[in-house]
């Protein structure tokens, strides 16, 4: 299973966002240049979490994008399922072999289970903790 670069961008803008949380809107802008993602697809992005409720805008000089919710209220699957849809790796020529689909209907679970389980404010923390290690190693 590989995610499309509009999930993986879309991680990397939002994850920017939460370690950010409580500092006010960031410009589109700043997240472009520091994710190193072209502009025009990050607004294309935005948009698409902002439709989906995870994120809010803010116009005005001091206006750009913030969390809808808390890092701990946003999953990993939820930002995946604001771009895919829901994840499905059961199709309907599989089910014409239940043990194929029973076998991949259980590993969806465990999937889905596991980005459920894991949280914006989650990654944030380890992300400090990696920043941390890597200071101190210098």
């Amino acid at each position: 299973m590989k995610f499309s670069v509009r999930v993986q961008y879309g991680l990397q803008a939002v994850l920017e966002l939460a370690l950010g949380y409580g500092g006010g809107p960031v410009q589109i802008g700043d997240i472009a240049r520091s994710q190193k993602i072209p502009i025009r697809f990050l607004e294309q992005l935005m948009l698409t979490l902002k439709r989906g409720g995870l994120l809010e805008s803010t116009r005005g000089l001091h206006g750009g994008y913030s969390l809808a919710k808390r890092p701990s209220e946003i999953t990993v699957l939820n930002i995946i399922e604001a771009f895919e849809g829901p994840l499905e790796l059961v199709s309907k020529k599989m089910k014409k072999l239940p043990v194929l689909a029973e076998a991949f209907a259980k590993i969806q679970s465990h999937v889905e289970d596991d980005l459920k389980d894991l949280t914006l404010e989650e990654l944030t923390l380890k992300h400090r903790q990696k920043e941390r290690a890597i200071f101190y190693n210098i």
